[in-house]
């Protein structure tokens, strides 16, 4: 495998200062049915997620649509694939490609829409090796601001979900994901993505290579 999921463990790490967890990479065993399941939120985590305003509990379905913009000094909690990192020191600024949730996940993988509202940005004091580029991430905090259809969320609580952990879903709101982003996925190219125990290729054509994001994103261009 051309890409190794580092081994990482649920507890936050000494360099971490920024609340963060990292779900456990384990393997996938196959069962006769799929269930469906509400989010269920790590111990750390819970205070977070209790806290956020009803409003975004859901966001974005294809029953309710959501926008990532115009929310300056609103708690948030958005999903999104981690695209790049700039860091200077341990504080980094992550670029994340938004992904739509509506509440509801895989019992046995998480799960969350493929479409999206954008790029956002967010700030955390952290440790780059343990954010694997092209992860899922959830992020809890408060958008500072929002420039050039942008916003930037100052992160309270990470929580981090390596490849093998996550997969995709069709259903979701308008999608608005950045073209840029687009043109990697090439399994989008023959419909149905949704794949309940995805492996190394799942990934690969969902997003593409991990080694050209992460801290080896150089460019970061507005959507």
């Amino acid at each position: 495998m051309r890409w190794i999921v580092p081994v990482l463990s649920l507890a936050c790490t000494a360099l971490a200062q920024t609340p963060m967890d990292i779900q456990p990479v384990k393997q996938l065993v196959r069962g006769n049915s799929l269930a469906t399941c509400g989010y269920t939120p790590l111990e750390r985590e819970a205070p977070f997620l209790k806290s956020l305003p009803a409003k975004e509990q859901i966001t974005g379905s294809f029953m309710r649509p959501y926008t990532i913009f115009g929310k300056k000094g609103k708690t948030v909690s958005w999903f999104g694939v981690l695209r790049g990192i700039s860091a200077s020191g341990g504080h980094l600024t992550l670029l994340i490609e938004h992904k739509y949730f509506d509440g509801m996940t895989d019992c046995h993988i998480m799960l969350v829409s493929h479409a999206g509202g954008g790029d956002f940005q967010a700030a955390l004091e952290a440790d780059p090796k343990n954010l694997p580029a092209l992860s899922l991430v959830r992020v809890y905090g408060t958008v500072k601001e929002e420039t050039g259809k942008i916003p930037l969320v100052a992160v309270d609580y990470l929580r981090v979900w390596p490849w093998f952990t996550f997969t995709f879903t069709d259903l979701g709101a308008e999608d608005l994901t950045n073209p840029r982003w687009v043109k990697y996925c090439n399994l989008c190219k023959y419909g149905h993505i949704y794949k309940p125990y995805p492996n190394e290729d799942y990934y690969l054509g969902m997003l593409g290579d991990p080694a050209e994001f992460g801290l080896a994103l150089k460019s970061w261009e507005p959507r």
